[in-house]
């Protein structure tokens, strides 16, 4: 599920009403519906203290309602990401860098920087029968690369994760990011940052399994 800020700028960028979906996303939450007085988390009027109301059913309307909003807001966010690519600017530092957030730049943990917050996922490809995805995250506001490799094979434990990304032009660049990670079934990489927007990134991810190393090729590119 996107975040409040995400769908905000998507539908200002798109030209739509913000409260009306801002209030559609809201919806889509399960922690904001439970937080609203009378929710299902919420207690029924006359009922003993700590029980739970029943849980309540959406109808068929409702259903179709929230899968169509979804859509529009996976096809949305892959329209705005290749439109702020080719938007030729400088790089703008990430809000709060100086406070709980550290600053964007080549080899720093994205989940500790504000470039999270607006971070797409520009690309996305099955490896291994669809037992590994492997995929490239963007932030614009950060002008931002970063990989992230997820296994659902299982067997993680005993086993090691591994992902590189580089940019395209120059793969053994002193600006390429490597991590590797054992026992764990997701990882990101560190962060590389291109401020050539037509520039393109790209990362190879590996696993092992009972220590025979796959490589999950080709590379992939954004």
């Amino acid at each position: 599920l996107p975040t409040e800020r995400t769908v905000a700028k998507l539908v200002e960028a798109l030209g739509g009403e913000r409260a009306v979906w801002i209030s559609r996303r809201r919806a889509l939450d399960p922690r904001a519906r439970s937080e609203q007085p009378g929710s299902e988390q919420g207690l029924e009027s006359g009922s003993a203290p700590g029980s739970r109301a029943p849980g309540r059913r959406f109808s068929v309307l409702q259903t179709a309602l929230i899968a169509s909003t979804a859509a529009v807001i996976a096809v949305a966010g892959t329209s705005v990401f290749w439109n702020s690519r080719i938007a030729n600017r400088e790089p703008e530092p990430p809000q709060n860098a100086e406070g709980p957030y550290l600053a964007a730049e080549n080899g720093i943990d994205p989940m500790r920087t504000a470039c999270k917050d607006d971070a797409v996922i520009a690309a996305d490809e099955a490896r291994l029968d669809n037992q590994v995805h492997v995929q490239l995250l963007y932030s614009n506001d950060c002008m931002a690369v970063w990989g992230r490799v997820t296994r659902y094979d299982g067997k993680s434990s005993g086993n090691s994760l591994s992902m590189r990304i580089y940019p395209a032009a120059d793969p053994e660049s002193d600006r390429s990011q490597e991590r590797s990670a054992d026992d764990l079934q997701s990882m990101y990489t560190t962060m590389l940052i291109e401020p050539d927007v037509e520039a393109r990134v790209c990362g190879i991810a590996t696993i092992t399994i009972d220590e025979e190393t796959i490589e999950l090729g080709p590379q992939l590119c954004v």
